[in-house]
């Protein structure tokens, strides 16, 4: 099939708009439902392209759940979740890494495919995330074991990430995992989104982009027309105790809140399952999505 012609006045248009957001870092979280579609994660990969080729520096941090279900059935291992949070012991621990080596590779080689300058980060000597146990309590505030599950205590700005994204003009590719001596291979099991929202809050990226399997913050979860495209913190926290926001879209929510608090500019959560859903934040005023903003900013004009 022929490509469609090209208009002179929207290529000029679409380069305008793209120019806006130059040297404005935003931190991409590509995981669930959306990789499981290799159409949509090839639109995903060319979006980062395009967006690198004109200068918008972009990390790309990315998950790997469904996957890891799969290479644990093969291994005979059920897989556990605790709190919400996947039980990681040191079987499990060893196949999360394998896994997200793997997507984290695979990523790379792609966006290099397309051109783009682009590091796998696997490397427990050279990772940028630093981690520590994460530690919950129960309802009668015992700990709960989740075994080497972790959060992120540090990130590596200067030393890597910012050295890439400018002076190289690399995409770094980083898996949910931080790097912690204490543990059988040198990993603890992160959740993507909390990972996507500490590396957006330390590089005071001007978006965290969360890529999900759902067009965004819904009133009503089997009704699409009912998406929220704009959400405060306090809306957002309204929602949740009225059980509107749930499940999985909870721990969404709140890496967006986290990445906020943690200094980047605005929060977004997309439908990554719809072809190029990505660049539209970036050439049109209006979006599919919902975008969470700090209550204060409420009365602030969005810049999408």
């Amino acid at each position: 099939m022929a490509a469609p012609p090209l208009i002179a006045e929207a290529v000029v248009q679409a380069v305008e708009r793209l120019a806006r957001f130059r040297d404005q870092t935003a931190v991409v979280k590509l995981g669930g439902s959306a990789m499981e579609d290799p159409a949509a994660t090839d639109a995903c990969l060319r979006s980062v392209a395009v967006l690198n080729r004109v200068a918008i520096p972009i990390v790309l941090v990315h998950g790997g759940g469904k996957p890891i279900d799969r290479a644990m059935a093969e291994a005979g291992l059920t897989p556990k979740k605790v709190a919400g949070r996947r039980h990681t012991d040191d079987a499990a621990l060893a196949i999360v890494a394998r896994v997200l080596g793997d997507i984290n590779r695979d990523l790379a080689r792609r966006l290099k495919s397309l051109g783009v300058e682009s590091s796998a980060m696997i490397d427990t000597d050279h990772f940028p995330l630093e981690g520590s146990l994460l530690r919950l309590d129960d309802s009668d505030g015992k700990p709960i074991d989740l075994g080497w599950v972790g959060s992120v205590s540090d990130v590596d700005v200067e030393g890597l990430l910012s050295w890439r994204l400018k002076e190289c003009g690399e995409v770094p590719v980083i898996p949910s995992l931080a790097s912690f001596a204490g543990s059988p291979s040198g990993w603890l099991n992160v959740n993507a989104d909390t990972a996507a929202a500490a590396v957006a809050g330390a590089l005071q990226a001007e978006k965290a982009i969360f890529l999900t399997d759902t067009p965004g913050v819904l009133r009503d979860r089997n009704d699409p027309a009912s998406l929220l495209p704009r959400l405060t913190e306090q809306e957002c926290r309204a929602l949740i105790a009225a059980g509107v926001i749930d499940g999985g879209m909870v721990p969404k929510v709140e890496a967006c809140f986290e990445a906020l608090a943690a200094g980047a500019k605005s929060a977004l959560i997309l439908d990554g399952r719809e072809p190029f859903s990505l660049l539209d934040v970036f050439l049109n005023d209006a979006f599919t999505g919902t975008e969470i903003q700090r209550t204060e900013d409420r009365g602030q004009k969005s810049v999408f």
